[in-house]
């Protein structure tokens, strides 16, 4: 007599789930190495954006004069971000309207009016007429991990 069976043998099936356990461990670990180089790279593109806006708005300010309007506002402020104590009003307006989250944590805006460093944090601080810009790509806050002060200087 014949026996005709058809299908996988439970040793077979054990062999397809264990690889493919395997190949899920592989994936977790590379999927977490990509996002977290993502969000690293997230801040630091955001830095250089933050930068090259404030620089714009500071010379759109140049450029209209006290008429005309920066960072987003409804009413003429360039005549105050042109003062004397410009930078504090700068700084007000750009973290007002800014719209980027923190990469590490969505619930936070990623620009913050503030000296210190914090992952994914774009850090903004205005004094008279210095703007200074810096920012944390990954815990600890320290070494690589961070920008040197950028600062801008309305004229």
């Amino acid at each position: 007599m014949k026996k005709n069976s058809k299908g996988f043998t439970l040793i077979e099936l054990l062999v397809v789930v264990a690889i493919i356990g395997i190949l899920a461990a592989v994936g977790v670990v590379a999927y977490n190495g990509y996002t977290a180089s993502a969000k690293k790279n997230a801040v630091k593109t955001m830095h250089a954006q933050t930068l090259k806006y404030v620089s714009a708005e500071i010379q759109k300010c140049t450029l209209e004069g006290a008429s005309g309007k920066a960072f987003g506002s409804n009413s003429a402020n360039c005549g105050q971000i042109n003062g004397n104590n410009g930078a504090t009003t700068a700084v007000s307006a750009l973290v007002a309207n800014a719209t980027d989250k923190n990469p590490y944590d969505s619930s936070k805006k990623a620009i913050e009016n503030t000296t210190g460093y914090a992952e994914g944090r774009i850090s903004v601080n205005g004094s008279g007429k210095v703007i200074t810009i810096k920012s944390c790509y990954v815990t600890p806050c320290s070494g690589d991990n961070i920008t040197g002060e950028t600062k801008v200087t309305i004229e």
